[in-house]
């Protein structure tokens, strides 16, 4: 199996590249992939290529609201355009598009969210993802390859810029005595890297159409986390409103039915 990579400077696609290198044959495209031509002029040299996973994105909250036309080029417009130029140019034995996804295109709540629950993205990084999963859904027949969309939970990664913990801990690491949160009275769904990692193996080795919650199926109480960090410090007083807001917990059934297993990963054990 040959796969080729798109945004391979991501922590995610060298965590996946790493755990997979024994067993795959990766084709690594390190560039921009707003820039089209040079992902056109890539793809046609390495023709050989069965399966491409698309990892590019502007991940951060913060960066999207800033810059809502780069992150739509960046998470929607520019992956579309690959998806067209892979349906024109001769691949060789081309299979299988694999879009990541996340899970900010669901409107919170406090139930289980399943694939088909409602979608309502809270900031413009999740309508950008959302935006690519409706085209992708619409459009998918009209390819002559298989396309399956991988929607990915919260996961915790030192290296990481962006998400919950690593902010949080930045927040810790300032001289500030007191340390506030808002809007955290909440649960979140943490999976591990090697988890996400053995699902997105799962899907590109299966060819999986449509689109697969990536999660744990497990709450996690965000305070909880909190209190864990705060455990390093000790001289800090943590001020958390009382508010409680819905959930973003997923139901991981329809990949497991594939066949794929989750393993007793522990978001607060490893904190």
């Amino acid at each position: 199996m040959v796969v080729g990579c798109l945004g391979t400077k991501s922590n995610l696609a060298k965590m996946f590249i790493k755990q997979y290198k024994e067993k795959v044959i990766f084709k690594q495209y390190n560039g921009n992939i707003v820039n089209h031509k040079l992902v056109k002029d890539w793809l046609i040299k390495n023709k050989n290529i069965n399966i491409l996973i698309n990892f590019a994105a502007i991940t951060s909250v913060k960066k999207c609201e800033r810059n809502r036309m780069r992150a739509l080029e960046v998470n929607c417009t520019s992956v579309i355009k690959i998806l067209k130029t892979l349906n024109t140019i001769k691949m060789f034995n081309f299979e299988y598009f694999l879009a990541i996804s996340s899970s900010h295109v669901f409107k919170k709540s406090f139930i289980k969210l399943k694939e088909n629950s409602l979608k309502k993205p809270a900031n413009y990084y999740g309508f950008s993802k959302l935006s690519l999963e409706k085209y992708i859904l619409k459009n998918y027949k009209k390819f002559f390859f298989k396309i399956g969309i991988a929607r990915i939970f919260n996961y915790y990664n030192k290296k990481s810029k962006g998400f919950f913990i690593n902010d949080a801990i930045k927040k810790f690491n300032k001289k500030n005595k007191i340390v506030k949160f808002q809007n955290i009275n909440t649960y979140r769904d943490y999976i591990s890297v090697k988890d996400i990692n053995s699902a997105l193996y799962n899907m590109i080795n299966r060819k999986l159409i449509h689109d697969f919650n990536i999660c744990s199926g497990k709450k996690v109480f965000l305070p909880n986390i909190i209190r864990k960090i705060n455990m390093k410090y000790k001289d800090k007083v943590i001020v958390i409103t009382n508010k409680r807001v819905a959930d973003l917990v997923g139901s991981n059934i329809k990949l497991k039915k594939r066949g794929w297993r989750l393993s007793n990963y522990n978001v607060i054990n490893e904190l």
